[in-house]
C-alpha cells in the first residue's frame, strides 16, 4: 500500500510522541506512588513514636507486695490525644498491652477495647516497624501499619499501632493520575496539531520538488519552487531552481548547437556534392575545374575543423582528454601559428606588433593542445580585427609563470556578454555576421585546455576599440596541480 512521505513522517513522529508521553505517564505513576508511600510511612512512623512517648508519660508505677514493679496506664488523659491524631492523619490508632490486647482505640466502633492482635504480628514489631498487610484478626483489608513498642526502663509495657487503609493512597494516586492524564491528553492534542502543521510545511516543498523534476524531465524548465526560510530543504529548492536555469540555458545552447551543426554540415556537403557532380558529368568546364576543386578542398577542411572541434568537446566532457606534456617553447609555437595564418593576415593588411624582442618562453605542456589554443585565439583576433587594424602580442615571464596577451582592434565585445564568452556554444550577437563558420566551441576549448595545464585565461574589451585575451601557464619545471 502506497504511503506518502507526509503520512510516514506524521505516523512515525506521532508514535514517538505517544510513546514518550506513555513512558512519562508510567514514570509519573511510579514516582508518585513511591513518593506517596514514602510520605505515608514517615507520617505513620512519626505519629507512632509520638504516641509511644505520650503513653510512657501517661503510665504510673505501683509496687506489689512481692516487690515487683508494675505500671498502670492513665487512659483518660491519653484517649483525647489518640482521637485527635487519628482525625488529623486519617488513620486508626491503637494502644495494646504486652500481649496484644487492645487497651485504647481511636475507632471503638470497629476495634473495641478487649480485642487482641495476633502474636505472629507482635513478634515482628520492633523499633520503627512498618509493613503493608492485614492487621489480623482485627481488620480484613490491607493496611499501612506502623508500630512502636512502649518501653520503660527496658520493660515493654505494650505497643502503639497506627494503621491507615491502603486503598486511601490508591484513591489519591488515581486522583493525581486523572489530573495528569487530562494534562497529557491536552498536550498530545496540541502536539498533534503543531506536528501536523510542521509536517505539512516540511513536505510541501518536497512535493513541489517532485513536480519540478517531472516538469524538468518533460523539458519544461520554466517551473520554479517557492523557497522559504534558510534550512536544508530551502537550500535544496534553491539549488533545483538554479539547476532549472542552467538546464534551460544548456537546452537553448544545445538547440542552437544542433541548428548550427546541421547548417554547417549541410552547406559544405551540398557545395561539395554539387561541384563534384558538376565535374563528373562535365557541367563544369575543364578550365574551371581547378577553381571549383579549390572550393571543394576548402569546404572539406572546414568540415575537418568542425569534426575536430566536436571530437575535442566529446573528449573534454567524457574526461578522456589527457595531456602529453613535453618541454616546449611557447614563442616558437606562436610563431608557427602566425606563419600558417600569414595569408589571412596579409589579405586584411593587419599589423602584427609586440614580438620583435620576444625571448624564449618554455613551458611543460601538450604541444598539440597548446598550439590549438594559440590558433583559436589568433584566429579570433584575425577574424574580428578591422581591415588594416592592429594585433598586438605581448609575452613576459614572472616568478613561475609565463604570460601571453593577444590584443586586437575592432568592434569589441559588449560588457554584458563577457561573462558568457567562454561558455560552450556561445556566440556574441555582434560576431554572427563575421563568424559564420564558428560553433561557439573555440573559446570553451581554449579555457578547458589552459585549466588542464594549471593556468588561467581572462578577457578584457572596450566596445568599438579593442579586445584582449590574456592567459598564463606554469613555467617549465614548475610543479603542476593535478587538475585533470
Amino acid at each position: 500500500m502506497y504511503k506518502s512521505v507526509f503520512s510516514k513522517y506524521l505516523s512515525v513522529i506521532s508514535l514517538v510522541v505517544v510513546l514518550g508521553f506513555l513512558a512519562m505517564t508510567l514514570l509519573q505513576v511510579f514516582l508518585t506512588a513511591g513518593a506517596l508511600a514514602h510520605s505515608k510511612r514517615d507520617l505513620l512512623h512519626e505519629n507512632a513514636g509520638n504516641i509511644s512517648r505520650h503513653t510512657v508519660l501517661a503510665a504510673t508505677e505501683s509496687v506489689l507486695r512481692d516487690g515487683q514493679v508494675v505500671y498502670q496506664l492513665d487512659q483518660k488523659s491519653l484517649a483525647p490525644l489518640l482521637h485527635l491524631l487519628a482525625d488529623t492523619i486519617d488513620a486508626t490508632v491503637l494502644v495494646t498491652d504486652s500481649q496484644g490486647g487492645v487497651l485504647l482505640s481511636s475507632a471503638e466502633d470497629t476495634i473495641p477495647a478487649g480485642k487482641a492482635i495476633s502474636h505472629s504480628l507482635l513478634e515482628q514489631v520492633g523499633k520503627d516497624f512498618y509493613t503493608v498487610g492485614m492487621l489480623e484478626p482485627l481488620l480484613d483489608e490491607r493496611q499501612y501499619i506502623a508500630a512502636e513498642p512502649v518501653e520503660i526502663n527496658g520493660l515493654t509495657l505494650g505497643y502503639v499501632f497506627v494503621v491507615a487503609p491502603a486503598d486511601a493512597m490508591s484513591q489519591t494516586l488515581e486522583a493525581n493520575l486523572r489530573i495528569y492524564v487530562v494534562s497529557v491528553l491536552g498536550a498530545l492534542s496540541l502536539s498533534f496539531c503543531v506536528l501536523w502543521l510542521m509536517t505539512y510545511r516540511f513536505v510541501r516543498p518536497l512535493r513541489q520538488m517532485a513536480t519540478a523534476t517531472r516538469r524538468f524531465a518533460q523539458g519544461d524548465f520554466s517551473y520554479r519552487i517557492k523557497v522559504k526560510g534558510k534550512d536544508e530543504v530551502a537550500e535544496l529548492g534553491d539549488a533545483l531552481n538554479h539547476m532549472a536555469v542552467s538546464l534551460s540555458s544548456v537546452e537553448m545552447m544545445r538547440r542552437s548547437f544542433v541548428a548550427n551543426v546541421s547548417h554547417e554540415l549541410k552547406t559544405p556537403m551540398t557545395t561539395i556534392a554539387g561541384f563534384v557532380d558538376g565535374i563528373l558529368d562535365g557541367t563544369v568546364p575543364a578550365d574551371k575545374q581547378a577553381y571549383y576543386l579549390k572550393i571543394v578542398s576548402d569546404e572539406v577542411k572546414r568540415l575537418s575543423r568542425l569534426v575536430r572541434s566536436m571530437l575535442d568537446l566529446s573528449r573534454i566532457d567524457s574526461g578522456e582528454l589527457k595531456l602529453g606534456r613535453v618541454r616546449m617553447n611557447l614563442t616558437d609555437a606562436l610563431c608557427s601559428v602566425l606563419v600558417s595564418s600569414e595569408p589571412r593576415i596579409e589579405k586584411k593588411r593587419l599589423n602584427i606588433t609586440g614580438l620583435e624582442d620576444s625571448e624564449k618562453m618554455e613551458i611543460d605542456g601538450d604541444y598539440d593542445l597548446i598550439s590549438q589554443v594559440l590558433y583559436n585565439l589568433l584566429d579570433n583576433a584575425i577574424k574580428f580585427t578591422n581591415e588594416g587594424g592592429d594585433i598586438d602580442i605581448r609575452m613576459h615571464r614572472t616568478e613561475g609563470r609565463v604570460h601571453l596577451a593577444i590584443r586586437n582592434t575592432g568592434i569589441g565585445i559588449p560588457a554584458n556578454e563577457l561573462p558568457q564568452i567562454f561558455e560552450r556554444y556561445y556566440k556574441s550577437d555582434r560576431s554572427r555576421s563575421l563568424d559564420k563558420n564558428g560553433l561557439g566551441l573555440g573559446l570553451y576549448i581554449v579555457k578547458t585546455v589552459i585549466r588542464l595545464h594549471g593556468g588561467e585565461i581572462t578577457v578584457r574589451s572596450v566596445e568599438g576599440e579593442f579586445t584582449e585575451f590574456s592567459f598564463w601557464l606554469p613555467a617549465a619545471g614548475t610543479p603542476l596541480p593535478d587538475v585533470q
